[in-house]
């Protein structure tokens, strides 16, 4: 345990009045009355450092732009520039262009996050939008197979933001605020995910859809898909350019912190007295440097490579760590299989099983979730997670899981029923609505998840090292997790497997599983926020950072300032 004594503003005007620095007692004995365990504080929620939160959300925006852009135009770009001659094997190849952009993500995300614990967040979070910004302008000009899937690995390798913006808004925020900070990063994910189909479906092949406006222009008859991955490249360099001018550093030992000089002779006076009179604290006393001062924020080369080395990748693996990034794998499977089921279930003939819904229907119905999922995250989540805890939240909305997988039989059996009785698809819609409802409200999930994960971190400076784990996982279930339930609904469908319902039982089973993980769950209360934080009442010191707990202790009678950094307990 190390204590470091620096002294307030008002402590340099007594320690001078003091005749020998002895005299005045430093330590006084607190009453019952004003015993912290016998006033117990309410915690006010902290404003929200807003600016900082909208830069973070404008660089979350510009990922799920441009990974669903391409989602409109990928199968009419690999028959223009002939992958196939077969069109039965398209959908295998733009399988492959849209998992490798979330395996690419999976193989380099944690090494990103390191480095972020290293050399900061901000410098990592632009790097990782410009080399978005580049793979979409390849991507939009790819004339081959190979050159499409290069550019869209460039993408995924050089993109590790989803992890160091969490971590980020982690450290921008504390228990009474985050709740709202992270309601935010899910949001703009839904609405980047609502307008990249929008462009890659408007503005794709635009001499032949716009043929008064660019069909004299050879580029785009070139590069017939060039537009829209032009135009979603402006995200990404809008971000990284809002980031490098409006970021602050949110990593301690990246933040600049202007030196701090002191009379050396005052503090090492004072706190060689407090030495020799206490017998419970012991305080490291600092010795005159020869220029006569003394500068407690400085310290050593060595001291410093030690703070801006991130600990060992062993000590991550607590017990809180390896049930959370459970849970979150479970939920990362259920949704990205959900995602492309209920495409196929609603394109589907009603014979088959489906929907039998056309393009305008899926509009409706993914307009309206896009809706729900706004209202949910912005109006929802915040005073929930506030009223029920991280944890307990966590548990409700897991155990809606199974309930929304359950209601796509249910709608399979109405569009059957609505089409022999002749009466539309009355029950379908009405049950459709239900079914968006729960799913939207589910999906606050993912900002309990990123509460859950940020708490769950053992130290501040392995925060990054932990989300980009986090979002390995995630990425593997984004890569895998499409390819395995669209098989299974068609294998389901050809074979007739338990009626062709075979997907939807299995998609209810991985429900219940993940909702039984969440049971091992328990609330953290995220200890490492309290590391680094200044403990000086006047804002003119800086604790070493670097220690789990930091709690200041004021000396009445003297002004001196105490800092005492103990080790937190162990998990």
């Amino acid at each position: 345990m190390v204590v470091s004594v620096v002294p307030s503003s008002s402590s340099r005007k007594k320690v001078g009045m003091a005749h020998d620095g002895e005299r005045t007692p430093l330590l006084t004995t607190p009453s019952a009355s004003s015993s912290p365990s016998r006033q117990p504080q309410t915690r006010q929620q902290t404003p929200l450092p807003l600016k900082q939160v909208l830069v973070l959300c404008a660089m979350r925006f510009a990922e799920p732009i441009c990974f669903t852009l391409i989602f409109p135009f990928v199968n009419a770009m690999l028959e223009d520039i002939h992958v196939t001659d077969d069109p039965k094997k398209v959908g295998y190849y733009a399988g492959v262009i849209e998992s490798l952009f979330a395996f690419t993500t999976f193989s380099t995300v944690l090494a990103w996050g390191r480095l972020s614990d290293r050399i900061g967040r901000r410098p990592v979070l632009c790097l990782g939008l410009c080399g978005v910004f580049l793979s979409n302008i390849m991507f939009g000009m790819s004339r081959s197979f190979p050159q499409m899937v290069v550019a869209r690995a460039l993408g995924g390798v050089l993109n590790g933001n989803v992890a160091v913006i969490k971590s980020a808004m982690g450290e921008i925020t504390d228990e009474s605020n985050q709740g709202r900070g992270f309601s935010f990063l899910p949001l703009a994910w839904s609405v980047g995910s609502v307008i990249g189909p929008m462009i890659g479906g408007y503005l794709s092949n635009p001499a032949k859809h716009f043929p008064h406006v660019f069909g004299n222009i050879p580029f785009f008859i070139k590069f017939p898909y060039a537009l829209p991955c032009l135009v979603g490249s402006l995200f990404p360099l809008f971000g990284a350019l809002a980031g490098f001018f409006f970021l602050e550093e949110s990593l301690p030992s990246r933040r600049a912190t202007p030196p701090l000089v002191i009379s050396a002779s005052k503090v090492a006076k004072r706190a060689a007295f407090f030495a020799r009179t206490s017998t419970t604290i012991p305080v490291n006393v600092p010795s005159p440097s020869p220029s006569g001062t003394s500068t407690p924020a400085r310290r050593s080369s060595l001291e410093e490579s030690e703070t801006l080395k991130p600990p060992p990748l062993s000590d991550l693996w607590t017990r809180d760590v390896i049930v959370a990034l459970l849970v979150y794998a479970f939920l990362a499977l259920e949704t990205v299989a959900l995602d492309a089921v209920l495409i196929l279930f609603c394109y589907t003939r009603v014979s088959l099983g489906g929907l039998g819904f056309d393009e305008a229907d899926i509009g409706k119905a993914l307009s309206f979730s896009g809706v729900c999922t706004v209202v949910t995250q912005l109006v929802l989540f915040p005073p929930l997670q506030r009223r029920l805890g991280t944890v307990r939240m966590y548990k409700t909305l897991m155990a809606l899981w199974p309930a929304v997988f359950a209601l796509l039989p249910v709608m399979s059996y109405l569009a059957k029923l609505d089409i022999a009785d002749g009466r539309g698809r009355d029950r379908v819609w009405i049950v459709m609505i239900v079914f968006l409802l729960i799913r939207s409200v589910a999906n606050m999930s993912y900002g309990a998840n990123m509460l859950s994960i940020t708490n769950a971190s053992p130290s501040r400076r392995l925060l990054g090292t932990l989300n980009g784990v986090a979002q390995m996982c995630s990425s593997l279930c984004r890569s895998i997790g499409p390819l395995f339930a669209s098989s299974l609904f068609a294998f389901s469908i050809a074979n007739n497997v338990l009626g062709g319902w075979l997907v939807y039982y299995v998609m209810i089973a991985l429900g219940v599983l993940g909702a039984f993980a969440t049971l091992t769950m328990r609330e953290t209360v995220g200890g490492w926020r309290s590391e680094a934080v200044a403990a000086s009442v006047g804002g003119e010191g800086q604790v070493a950072e670097g220690a789990a707990v930091e709690r200041p202790a004021r000396l009445p009678s003297s002004g001196l300032q105490v800092e005492v950094n103990a080790p937190s307990p162990p998990r």
